[in-house]
Order: C-alpha cells, then structure tokens, then sequence
C-alpha cells in the first residue's frame, strides 16, 4: 500500500492511494474504529487491520489526486532520528574530516520534526546560509513500539519506507563563524523548516521485498550528483534500528534517516551547494521520487 498525507500544511489528513492517481481518505476509516488521530494511528493499525484496510481502498469513495497538495507521509512523528556517515563512499569523500575510518557505533542525529515538508514543496534558503546541500536517503517508518530490539527483531517494526533529503546548512553545520573546530551545529544545520523534504508515500513494508534492489540518486537541474545503492551502508538498517532503540525508545511514525552516499555538494569541487532556482530530484528507487524547487527566504 502507498499511504499519503493530503491538504495544506498542518491540515494534512491521512490517505491511501488508488491506481496511480486517485487517493481516499482514511480519517472514516479510524473513526470507525473509533480511533481518534492521523497517520502515526494508521500505522499502529496496520499489524491487525492491514486487511480491513485494503478493503477499505477498493470500497471507499475515491478522489483525484490532481491539484492536490501532498504533504509528508508522516507529519507527526515523535522523534526523527538521521544516521551520519553511514555510507562508505561518503565516509571517503569525507576524509578530511573522517580519515577513511568508518564509525565504531552508528552516528545518531536528531532533527526537527518541523525540519518536514512535502514531496514538491519548496526548500527555503534560510537567511543565514550559502552552502545548503542535498543528501538524498531511505527513511525508514516505525510501525510497532521497539526499545531495546535486537536487529534479528528490528525489521517486524518497520511500517514503511519514504524517499527523503537530509537537507543540510553545512557552514551552519561546521561553525564557520566560530573560533574554534569544537562547536560544530548538526541539529541546527539540520533543522531547519523543509530540511527534509519526505514522501510522495509511505509504501508498507510488505511491498518492498528485495531491500538490496533500493537505489538512491540525486539530481540537481537534471545533473546526476549521487548513484548509489543500500550496499554502501556502513550499518544495515537492522543494525540501525537496533542501536537506536537502546537509546530512543520508538513508536509508530518515528523517522529513521539511515544516510547517503558520496556525492553531496560540500565535497564537490568547485563544491555544488543548492542555490534559489534550482530544483532537487530525490529519487530513492522502489520506493518513490521528490521533486523540491529550492527558494530564498522570504
């Protein structure tokens, strides 16, 4: 199933999609149930009503996606956490910083759930930032409660998977502007509103069959920047679940970001930063495409 959030921002419902292009509503559905609540009460469902669902789609009144805003699959999640370093090629493009040595532990960062946006929304350039770059990543969806979950148990937690870009303000990121190499920014350089930029579905975990087969590519105005696939990663993303829930307890609708490839525009040279104008096309293949126009701030 592709689940979608549908309407403005911060009115978004939950919604399943229908062929290629129509979408019916979920909000009936939950209050038939008499749950109250969006799609993070979706995905709580799906292990016991995942059949009732899918008779839901094929019964209920159906709309035209076309004209409609879709928002992020997931606009309320409790906690988003991203993966730093978790690719090889990165962690080589990046040897300045790294020195080729690959993390001992997965490298954890948070970032706003405000940092969400939807699959065409614009990126806003903040005012403080000129090297505003692209990671495109598979974003896992937790479906089910996990703390303290071994990776042998971490995928029976999974709901889904979106494209996502971890969208970064790397001078913000490396603290440029400080005195010292010590007072580096992850979470405000991540975080800003549409620094991740998710969708156009959540498709379940149950249609993505061969995880090996997931590719990820970035193009900036139809330049190829990233090419890649889930063979790169450092930790596999049962090992992420894993390591995540020992610290953060995860429910239904929790993000995990679980990193990208070489490529990404800081490691460029001359370096390739997003700039207003351009468009970024996130494509993480099997599981979706974004397509974000990148805007000044107002």
């Amino acid at each position: 199933m592709k689940l979608l959030s549908v309407g403005p921002p911060e009115s978004e419902q939950p919604a399943l999609l229908v062929g290629e292009d129509r979408w019916v509503p979920l909000t009936p559905f939950l209050a038939r149930y008499g749950v109250p609540g969006g799609m993070n009460a979706v995905l709580g469902l799906l292990p016991v009503l995942g059949g009732a669902l899918a008779d839901w789609a094929r019964t209920a009144p159906s709309h035209p996606l076309e004209g409609m805003r879709l928002g992020p699959p997931v606009t309320r999640p409790r906690s988003i956490v991203a993966v730093g370093a978790n690719t090889r090629s990165h962690v080589a493009e990046a040897s300045r910083h790294t020195g080729g040595h690959t993390a001992k532990r997965p490298m954890l960062i948070t970032k706003a759930v405000s940092a969400l946006c939807g699959p065409h929304d614009p990126i806003v350039r903040p005012a403080d930032t000129r090297k505003l770059d692209y990671e495109t990543e598979l974003a896992v969806v937790i479906g089910s409660a996990a703390s303290h979950v071994s990776a042998d148990e971490a995928m029976g937690h999974v709901a889904g998977f979106m494209a996502c870009s971890d969208v970064t303000a790397r001078d913000i990121q490396t603290g440029e502007d400080e005195d010292a190499d010590f007072y580096w920014q992850h979470f405000r350089s991540k975080s800003y509103e549409t620094f991740l930029p998710t969708g156009p579905w959540l498709l379940t975990a149950d249609e993505v069959p061969d995880l090996a087969k997931i590719t990820l590519r970035t193009y900036v105005n139809d330049e190829l920047r990233q090419d890649s696939d889930l063979s790169d990663l450092v930790f596999d993303l049962p090992t992420l679940i894993a390591s995540v829930s020992e610290c953060v307890p995860l429910v239904p609708g929790d993000i995990l970001v679980t990193g990208s490839p070489a490529g990404v525009g800081h490691f460029m040279s001359p370096p390739g930063y997003l700039r207003p104008g351009d468009t970024l096309h996130t494509v993480v293949g099997g599981v979706g495409e974004l397509h974000n126009p990148v805007a000044e701030t107002r």
